[in-house]
Parts: C-alpha cells; sequence; structure tokens
C-alpha cells in the first residue's frame, strides 16, 4: 500500500512548471548565451504544454466519476493549442516582458 494518497490534482506537474520557469527567468537575468536560453524556453514550454495535458486528464476522469470540478475544459483546450503552435522567441520575450513589468513594480515601491 503506497505511504501517500493518490493525488487528484497535477501538483507535481505544477511545482515542475514553476521550477523550469524560475529556471528560465534566471538564465535571462543572468544574460546567459542565447542558444541556453533556447534550451531552457524549450524546456518550460514542453512542460507547460504536459501540465495542461495533465489537467485535462483530471478533467476527464472527474466528469467520468460524475465529480465537480473548478476547471474550464475550453479555457484549457484553447491554451494548450496556444501553447503548442508558440514559437522560442515568443516564450523568450514574453518572460522579458513580464520581468520588466516586475522589476518596474518593485522600483516603484522601493520609491
Amino acid at each position: 500500500m503506497p505511504s501517500f494518497a493518490p493525488r487528484n490534482e497535477p501538483i507535481k506537474k505544477k511545482e515542475e512548471l514553476e521550477l523550469k520557469k524560475y529556471v528560465l527567468e534566471n538564465s535571462i537575468i543572468y544574460n546567459l548565451e542565447q542558444k541556453v536560453i533556447e534550451k531552457k524556453a524549450e524546456k518550460y514550454k514542453t512542460t507547460r504544454i504536459l501540465y495542461n495535458k495533465a489537467i485535462l486528464h483530471v478533467i476527464r476522469e472527474k466528469d467520468w466519476r460524475g465529480i465537480k470540478h473548478n476547471y474550464d475544459k475550453e479555457k484549457i483546450l484553447k491554451e494548450l493549442d496556444e501553447w503548442e503552435r508558440k514559437n522560442i522567441s515568443e516564450i523568450i520575450n514574453d518572460i522579458k516582458t513580464e520581468l520588466k513589468l516586475i522589476d518596474n513594480i518593485s522600483t516603484k515601491k522601493e520609491e
């Protein structure tokens, strides 16, 4: 018998996604080689797609069992399609924009 109860949510995938995003952000912040940043962005994209697929699996499982859930299947499908079509440069630019927004917010608070 397992020592932990089975998970009903994709917690592990979410943790992996957060870690990959953190690694990508740091590679951009520390201005690593473009090739390295692109590899990190590719891994982030793959992890994002896997996370969305895991949510879809949870939705199907809960629908099959007749259990209510708070997930929006259409939104997840739209996001999954969007992430499958995104190229690496778009992802890197999105993260850079996010980092600039966070930096601007933190500098305004300090003033």
